[in-house]
């Protein structure tokens, strides 16, 4: 810890080494689950294979509900999906015996489900009060039900039910920068990985595609760690800098799953997107600009670019090697170790694969990069305002913070 040491406010780790870590540790307690995963997919490619459907809403929270859409690119979309927290009225009616409902949702409909026949699996969330969520810390569920009450089966997702990540010490009320869509995603790609794999082959899921898909992540994390770390950390210093001289902070993804996760999420920042993009006499000389891109090239990212280099904006890009014009437009460039289109799983037979990555890695190297920046920003005495996650009933807090973060800026 080298920079301003009068104001690390006892901390000793940088904020974006711990987020890294944190959420390597997630993912690999994920991956320890795999065998738990495959006997859900299992559940999932029988009920495929007989007529039934599979409902899947593994999405309490931000980034999941664009990520894991069907139209995303690499899904397979074998499941009935709605981006929402819960089903709709109308799939709830429609449920029959011999479906399958993965959900994070606590509800009386999941129950009335269960109880006619559909197998529930209720993946637990730091959304969702549950019997490892410490007492009064989350809202209660209806009737005070926990999700054994209304499933077939009850997985630990090993969320935090925090949320967040990082433990600053200048910010005692909660943990912040959020870490539940990295799992909440991974679960999700881990069982369609598995589902997909066993419908190609006639096999049952045994486990072993779900880790590869882990590993995937791991392994890239991993070396965007060891390879760019250190440049991670010095381009927080940067930013932090233009933040505090009066920058505002921007972040935009195309399929909106980085943009969601950035902007009003329980534990994040509240200075993100808080803003309206302003010319480069009006301050946008100051202002950063975060393009978080899941393929190479893409025209909406570009236009993106013209837009905020047409402000004065200092332009980050996190996404593929491949995507040379982005890169060349932005004044720093993060590889996401993901050049692959769509999916990084290669099913038998089929020429594309399934399972994107890029969506995981993004979020990991932005709120690594984020983390830092909140790092320097704390040092040099300017501690930034985060929301408080309205499931910890934060709403008063909230109301109260947000003024004078919009006042001061960050």
């Amino acid at each position: 810890m080298h920079t301003h040491p009068e104001h690390t406010w006892g901390h000793t780790i940088p904020f974006g080494e711990e987020y890294y870590q944190n959420a390597v540790k997630l993912l690999q307690e994920i991956r320890d689950d795999a065998a738990i995963m495959a006997e859900v997919a299992a559940q999932a490619t029988d009920a495929i294979r007989a007529g039934n459907k599979v409902y899947a809403n593994i999405t309490t929270g931000h980034m999941p509900t664009y990520e894991l859409v069907n139209e995303r690119e690499g899904n397979p979309a074998q499941f009935e999906f709605t981006g929402a927290d819960t089903c709709t009225p109308e799939q709830f009616a429609a449920m029959q015996a011999g479906d399958v409902l993965l959900t994070n949702h606590v509800s009386e409909a999941v129950r009335e489900a269960r109880d006619t026949g559909v197998y529930v699996v209720v993946f637990t969330t730091c959304y969702v009060n549950n019997r490892d969520t410490p007492p009064g810390k989350v809202l209660p569920n209806v009737h005070d039900w926990l999700p054994e009450d209304v499933a077939s089966r009850v997985i630990d997702s090993h969320i935090p039910w925090h949320q967040g990540l990082v433990r600053a010490p200048a910010i005692p009320e909660m943990e912040i920068c959020p870490g539940s869509a990295n799992g909440s995603c991974a679960i999700h790609w881990m069982i369609t990985a598995e589902v997909a794999h066993s419908l190609a082959t006639g096999q049952s899921p045994t486990g072993a595609i779900g880790r590869r898909y882990v590993d995937i992540l791991l392994e890239r994390l991993a070396d965007v760690h060891d390879q760019d770390l250190a440049y991670i950390n010095e381009i927080a210093v940067v930013i932090a800098k233009r933040i505090i001289d009066g920058g505002h902070y921007y972040v935009r993804s195309r399929n909106q799953g980085i943009q969601s996760e950035a902007n009003g999420v329980a534990q994040g920042l509240m200075m993100c997107n808080a803003f309206e993009p302003r010319p480069e006499n009006e301050g946008g000389d100051k202002d950063v600009f975060l393009i978080a891109a899941v393929s190479a090239n893409d025209p909406q990212d570009l236009a993106w670019t013209d837009e905020a280099k047409s402000n004065g904006n200092y332009l980050v890009g996190i996404g593929p090697s491949n995507s040379d014009r982005l890169r060349d437009r932005c004044d720093v460039y993060f590889d996401n170790r993901c050049d692959e289109a769509a999916g990084v799983i290669s099913i038998p037979d089929q020429v594309d694969q399934v399972c994107p990555a890029t969506g995981i890695l993004n979020n990991v190297i932005m709120y690594m990069l984020t983390a830092q920046f909140v790092d320097e920003m704390c040092r040099r005495g300017a501690v930034p305002y985060f929301f408080m996650g309205a499931y910890r009933d934060g709403s008063t807090y909230n109301s109260v913070m947000r003024p004078f973060c919009l006042e001061r800026g960050y």
